[in-house]
């Protein structure tokens, strides 16, 4: 079992999650707010069989893209930052 940890852009999270959730990958969605300039992120957390990171990782890929520097962030952002964390499994409690 596989925890990705996805850390995505606001703008992008609503679709992603959508995306997720349509392809049957449970999904918790938390709103944080990171980086130099405290931007508005979001947080995406998804327990996964081995075999299924790929697909995931794709998804994210597709439904989340990288914006130019601007004014506001002297940097381009990235699509998302993606851990793909080994996990012994899950407990629901």
């Amino acid at each position: 079992m596989k925890l990705v940890w996805a850390i995505v852009q606001s703008e992008d999270a609503g679709n992603a999650v959508k995306a997720l959730l349509g392809k049957g990958y449970r999904t918790t969605r938390i709103n944080t707010v990171g980086g130099l300039l405290r931007r508005g992120n979001v947080t995406l957390l998804a327990g996964v069989e081995a075999e299924q990171v790929d697909d995931v990782v794709a998804t994210l890929r597709q439904h989340c893209q990288a914006r130019q520097a601007s004014q506001d962030s002297p940097a381009p952002r990235a699509r998302a930052v993606v851990f793909v964390i080994d996990s012994p499994g899950f407990l629901q409690v």
